[in-house]
């Protein structure tokens, strides 16, 4: 009985929401009956971009003033700073039963990992504490200035350079699927040193894999001339290993690199008609497209330890890999 009153109170409130105004947020995160819902539904993943209610202000920039919110679309402040408690995460998450990931979606624009020891979906439970090791999980990666796990980037003048600095970058959840979601970003007028163009990322999870896709279009044409589109992994570790499979060119390592030094496989995928090549960068194991001036596609993935993908060791991260 209880129940069903608690899905009556979560229906009559989401009917409210929508009638005051049709762009207003999803629902909110906190809201009981929808974590009811939630837990109790066969969903295997995820999409969330949460904000808190309220334009952001760089001078309260730390304020937590109440629930956050479930948006499908927001634009990005152009002074939104990092390590802001605006966007919950920092930034949009995807998460499936064996993995969560993030960016940043201020400048940096750059991938993290929440490593999982559960199959729940539960990242719209998780508070500002995620830096420890919790009974779901863990943020499990130290990001710092590389690139990540699997950052997209451009690789131009002999430098790497991320996806900074715009005029206007949007964010949109377009897909939130029981078995597949995708998070879309556009940037207008994105800027590498003195060139510019529109580029749209569509960053995607589907369940029961530990890895993610990314799909990065420029809008209006190619890359200009000189500039390839590139990836790569922090240099936690000094050595990066190599491999191919049929269609993929592929990079990866594990060692003790986690943020907690637990050990952690981190790799990603490329198909080899972009003829991925090694470059050098002091912060991250970087891989340029020699081709693909236009479009290009790969994926990025990472075991921890503890997770439920039940791997304790290089051979064993190789060869999930390879098997991609």
């Amino acid at each position: 009985m209880k129940q069903s009153i608690s899905k009556l109170i979560f229906i009559a409130h989401l009917c409210i929401c929508i009638s005051c105004n049709q762009d207003a947020p999803k629902t909110n995160i906190l809201n009981k009956a929808q974590s009811i819902d939630s837990n109790t539904s066969s969903k295997k993943t995820q999409a969330l971009l949460l904000t808190q209610d309220f334009d952001f202000d760089i001078n309260t920039k730390d304020r937590i003033s109440g629930d956050y919110i479930s948006r499908d679309k927001i634009t990005i402040p152009q002074n939104l700073t990092p390590q802001n408690k605006w966007i919950m995460f920092e930034g949009p998450i995807l998460e499936n039963d064996l993995v969560a990931y993030r960016y940043y979606a201020d400048s940096r624009h750059r991938f993290d990992i929440y490593g999982k020891t559960v199959d729940d979906l539960v990242m719209d439970t998780v508070s500002w504490d995620y830096h420890n090791i919790m009974d779901w999980g863990s943020d499990i990666l130290k990001v710092g200035n590389s690139l990540g796990l699997g950052s997209p980037s451009i690789w131009y003048q002999d430098s790497i350079y991320t996806l900074s600095d715009c005029e206007k970058k949007t964010i949109e959840i377009i897909e939130d699927g029981n078995n597949g979601s995708t998070v879309r970003t556009t940037f207008k007028n994105l800027t590498i040193v003195d060139q510019s163009f529109d580029l749209q990322q569509d960053w995607s999870i589907v369940a029961g894999q530990p890895w993610s896709e990314i799909h990065l279009k420029v809008l209006n044409g190619a890359l200009p001339e000189g500039m390839k589109f590139a990836t790569g992994i922090v240099k936690h570790l000094p050595d990066i290993s190599e491999g191919k499979n049929s269609n993929s060119f592929f990079a990866y390592n594990w060692g003790k690199q986690s943020f907690h030094k637990e050990d952690m496989g981190m790799a990603i995928h490329i198909p080899l008609e972009y003829h991925p090549m090694l470059v050098r960068d002091d912060l991250s194991h970087v891989y340029a497209f020699r081709t693909g001036s236009q479009e290009v596609k790969y994926k990025f993935l990472s075991v921890w330890e503890r997770d439920l993908n039940n791997i304790k060791d290089a051979e064993g991260f190789k060869n999930l890999v390879k098997g991609i």
